[in-house]
């Protein structure tokens, strides 16, 4: 193995900079054989040589690294080499959640939900939604409190304009909410005409795993 880590260092000398190599983990089982690096350049082989190496140190790995945690149970194994110093440092991050939150609010001009809200004496209505994985949708709608029967395929009248002005405006102020890591929030729509949509964006993030170790030529073993 020390053969190797020689050649890799020789390999990467000329580049006189730190060169990254690095592999998916899913739940503990580094894809060693998918290596890739922030060098496009390089050839397959090194991009072996780099692996095998970074394969040697499995047990160290998932000592190191034992404490951190993933909600998806993804990780990312990067191993960057400086071929001045002879040096290899491996380094973990994890995937997790996070969210951002937004507010959108308008006043909105429609005859026809202004006449609904004066023929119903209704005050306020408070939708909640959710999706992710290009589907969502209005999860449910409460009408002064008390639940409501009002879907996208509802018969009545009032309760298509509802929906409609409720899901057009979600569309509007946050076109895109229901794809990939998707996005949940509520809207408020009141008898002013007043609109609110609070909206939190999900998203995955990948996360530095506390600690690292570092490889020289003195831990490796003669061929």
């Amino acid at each position: 193995m020390k053969r190797k880590f020689r050649a890799l260092l020789t390999f990467l000398r000329p580049y006189q900079e730190e060169i990254s190599f690095y592999w998916a983990n899913y739940d503990g089982n580094i894809e060693w054989g998918y290596g890739r690096s922030n060098k496009r350049e390089l050839p397959e082989n090194i991009l072996i040589l780099a692996s095998e190496i970074g394969e040697y140190f499995d047990n160290q790995i998932e000592d190191v690294f034992d404490g951190c945690y993933s909600e998806s149970d993804y990780y990312r194994i990067e191993m960057i080499v400086n071929s001045v110093k002879k040096t290899a440092t491996i380094k973990m991050e994890a995937e997790i959640y996070i969210s951002q939150a937004e507010t959108y609010e308008r006043k909105l001009e429609d005859p026809e939900l202004e006449d609904y809200f004066k023929t119903t004496g209704v005050e306020i209505i408070e939708a909640r939604y959710s999706g992710g994985g290009d589907s969502g949708d209005i999860d449910s709608i409460i009408v002064d409190g008390e639940d409501s029967n009002i879907t996208w395929h509802s018969d009545s009248d009032d309760d298509k304009l509802i929906w409609n002005t409720l899901y057009d405006n979600l569309e509007n102020a946050y076109g895109g909410w229901e794809i990939d890591d998707g996005s949940a929030g509520t809207i408020e729509l009141n008898n002013n005409l007043e609109i609110v949509i609070s909206h939190e964006w999900n998203m995955k993030v990948m996360e530095d795993c506390d600690g690292s170790f570092e490889i020289t030529m003195d831990m490796l073993e003669d061929e």
